[in-house]
């Protein structure tokens, strides 16, 4: 079997659909001749191969900004994928992100099996919306859907969107899998002297985002909590870039919090665990904005993984990772006094949050492990 993938998001990118993008053609190329078209980034190579998978990459006009070319990445990404169905003659085609969801409507392809991954934030932003823009992207995307096998939502809350939707015809074709977590992950070695490298005391109280810098990822609500609570020791540290990472770097100052609040930037995959394993707790109060939701994100499991207790949204993927003071606790997002109520909950209960780290780590064990996400891409792949 051959299997292509096509997506606007890969690494070296960095977020939760490239994280996807690339954890699923890993499980398909396990088995499968897989090919990944995606964007160049500026890379110096067009393809590369690693065993049976084999990335093309698409040099957009725009280079690393080719997103805000949107038409141009549209009819550059339909050239290049029609010529890649020539020439490799896929049995399957996998669809994730809306960019490539628009593309695949444009390919309106009815005789290759064709499957949809979708975290939601594409149901709210462009499905629901009455913008005039949306539209040709509306009738795009629904084509798709149409004429796919499978949509597979990441989510129960994105499935429940996907259900009460009348834009999904056929629910039948809805398939809930979660992202797994990388096993290889949690066993990297713990380094906790970043704390020390950082600057902070070994009883300051550090919370952890690791996101784009985006006020649907929340950094923003979480400063002011921060900002309103008044407490010296507890520290919130930001990695990951964005465009707002400035305009919250502002905020900071103007709060006269700048020595609580630390922006690191984006950092590798191969160290990204050491953030993880100095924050006593992870926050990520997202809440919907620019009609965005989010899905389930791959950077709460990752915490869980690394045996560390969430502060999550309600009314997103996120909340399904929680059971309140068992696992983390719940926030409504986009309320400032509740956010600063959880991190106060939290830091005044300091003590118990190693046990509900542990707790959080063997919930994701039994339910979030790549093995079971491994298994039922497989199953729905070898589905007639």
């Amino acid at each position: 079997m051959k299997v292509l993938i096509y997506t606007h998001e890969y690494p070296p990118f960095q977020g939760g659909i490239a994280t996807s993008s690339e954890k699923i053609a890993t499980i398909f190329a396990s088995k499968y001749s897989t090919y990944v078209c995606c964007p160049k980034y500026g890379l110096k190579d067009d393809c590369e191969t690693k065993g049976n998978l084999k990335m093309h990459r698409i040099n957009f006009l725009g280079g690393r900004n080719f997103k805000k070319i949107p038409i141009m990445q549209y009819i550059k990404g339909l050239d290049f994928l029609k010529k890649k169905i020539k020439d490799i003659g896929p049995d399957v085609i996998f669809y994730l992100g809306e960019e490539a969801e628009i593309v695949g409507g444009l390919l309106n392809n009815k005789e290759i099996k064709q499957i949809v991954r979708i975290a939601g934030s594409g149901i709210k932003s462009i499905l629901e919306s009455k913008n005039l823009i949306n539209l040709v992207k509306k009738y795009l995307m629904l084509r798709l859907y149409r004429n796919s096998k499978n949509i597979i939502a990441v989510s129960k809350n994105t499935k429940r969107l996907m259900n009460n939707n009348s834009f999904f015809e056929d629910k039948q074709k809805i398939r809930l899998i979660y992202n797994g977590f990388d096993e290889e992950f949690t066993r990297k070695p713990k380094k906790l002297s970043l704390k020390k490298e950082l600057g902070y005391h070994e009883s300051d109280f550090v919370l952890l985002t690791v996101s784009r810098v985006l006020p649907r990822k929340g950094q923003d609500y979480v400063i002011q909590a921060i900002s309103e609570l008044g407490i010296k020791k507890i520290k919130y540290i930001c990695v990951g870039g964005g465009k707002y990472l400035e305009r919250f770097k502002s905020m900071s100052k103007k709060l006269n919090i700048e020595s609580n609040v630390l922006f690191v930037g984006p950092k590798d995959k191969n160290e990204i665990h050491k953030y993880y394993d100095i924050c006593d707790v992870f926050i990520l109060c997202n809440r919907t904005w620019n009609s965005k939701i989010e899905g389930l994100p791959n950077v709460a499991i990752e915490a869980m993984a690394r045996k560390k207790p969430v502060i999550g949204s309600r009314n997103s993927g996120t909340e399904e990772l929680i059971v309140e003071n068992n696992t983390g606790f719940k926030v409504n997002g986009d309320e400032v006094d509740d956010i600063k109520k959880k991190i106060l909950l939290a830091y005044e209960n300091k003590a118990e949050l190693k046990n509900i780290g542990l707790n959080a780590y063997n919930m994701i064990q039994k339910e979030f492990s790549y093995k079971n996400m491994a298994e039922k891409y497989m199953e729905i792949l070898n589905e007639n």
